[in-house]
């Protein structure tokens, strides 16, 4: 078995904060997407490029939030082809996505 060493080289997470508060008016779709956009900016990296999309969120709470991760590639201008998870796990999701893509990278590589 190859050993390979996996590293994060960009993210970014959305802010936060109390109930009705300054983002309100923001969709957690609008969040994500915000998000990103700064990270793909930030490595300079072409959107059409990248093979999968993963997306961690809670309490999806707009009637298309449950698509969040799809909406948030595509507007991105990731390829419709490209696979898309969205994962809820309370205060867990950011974690829970880290260790589903590191599973990803993995098992794409043994292949």
């Amino acid at each position: 078995m190859i050993s390979q060493n996996i590293f994060i080289v960009a993210a970014k997470r959305t802010p936060f904060g109390t109930f009705g508060g300054k983002l309100k008016g923001v969709s957690a779709n609008e969040l994500a997407l915000l998000s990103a956009k700064s990270t793909v900016s930030s490595i300079n990296l072409d959107p059409t490029l990248i093979d999968n999309i993963f997306l961690g969120n809670v309490i999806q709470s707009s009637s298309d939030a449950i698509y969040g991760a799809r909406h948030m590639g595509l507007k991105l201008g990731v390829d419709l082809k490209v696979p898309a998870l969205l994962t809820n796990r309370l205060c867990g999701s950011g974690f829970e996505t880290l260790i589903q893509v590191y599973f990803i990278i993995k098992l794409s590589n043994m292949l």
